[in-house]
């Protein structure tokens, strides 16, 4: 009698084990990839030969870059603990099948935290982008990304007029020092570029009830 008793239980944990859990339409996770901008970009300084003349380098149009994701599915899906297919991914309106392909992808929103690159640009703001992911699982995915962000660069008369020279500051004097919070020197630029990441996503299972 014990050992039909057992067996019941573990059948029974089986069973629960392998129901088909639903996935949560809209998702939280963390990306991580290569990024590439369109625009060039400047860092600026001053030259220490007490002539403070105008210099400035080219920033790395790469770099790797760590993003928080928000996603958003297209299509209502589970997820079967067990499964021996090449995904464990099953469409909410028939769970005999795997996904379709397009059932797999999503929306995406990233706001990117770190943004590592052979150099560092000059104030760099927080960005993000817009883009579509397609799940391989029932937490990762290949994500696409389209990214915008503003960074602050010298405005284009002064890059134009005073390179390899210095910047006057009214009444015969110079600059001694760029501080990119002095906007009659600076502004915000936009910038784009798309960025390629792996996305993995955090509590994507419905809590059952």
């Amino acid at each position: 009698m014990l050992i039909c008793l057992a067996t019941a239980l573990i059948k029974a944990s089986y069973s629960q084990d392998v129901k088909a859990q639903p996935l949560n339409g809209v998702t939280f996770g963390f990306g991580a990839g290569y990024s590439y901008t369109f625009d060039e970009t400047y860092d600026y300084s001053l030259t220490t030969d007490g002539n403070y003349n105008l210099t400035a380098q080219g920033l790395s149009k790469g770099g790797f870059v760590i993003s928080t994701v928000i996603m958003v599915k297209l299509a209502k899906l589970t997820y079967q603990p067990g499964d021996a297919t090449k995904s464990n991914l099953r469409k909410s309106s028939d769970r005999s099948k795997s996904a379709e392909f397009f059932d797999r992808f999503s929306i995406n929103l990233a706001l990117n935290l770190i943004d590592v690159k052979p150099d560092v640009s000059f104030n760099k703001n927080i960005d993000g982008g817009l883009g579509f992911g397609f799940f391989f699982n029932d937490n990762l995915q290949l994500a696409a990304f389209y990214d915008v962000s503003r960074i602050r660069q010298l405005r284009d008369y002064v890059m134009n007029s005073y390179m390899n020279r210095p910047i006057p500051n009214g009444a015969g004097k110079i600059y001694n020092a760029l501080d990119p919070a002095n906007n009659d020197l600076f502004y915000y630029k936009t910038i784009s570029g798309i960025s390629l990441k792996l996305v993995y996503s955090i509590g994507n299972k419905k809590q059952s009830l």
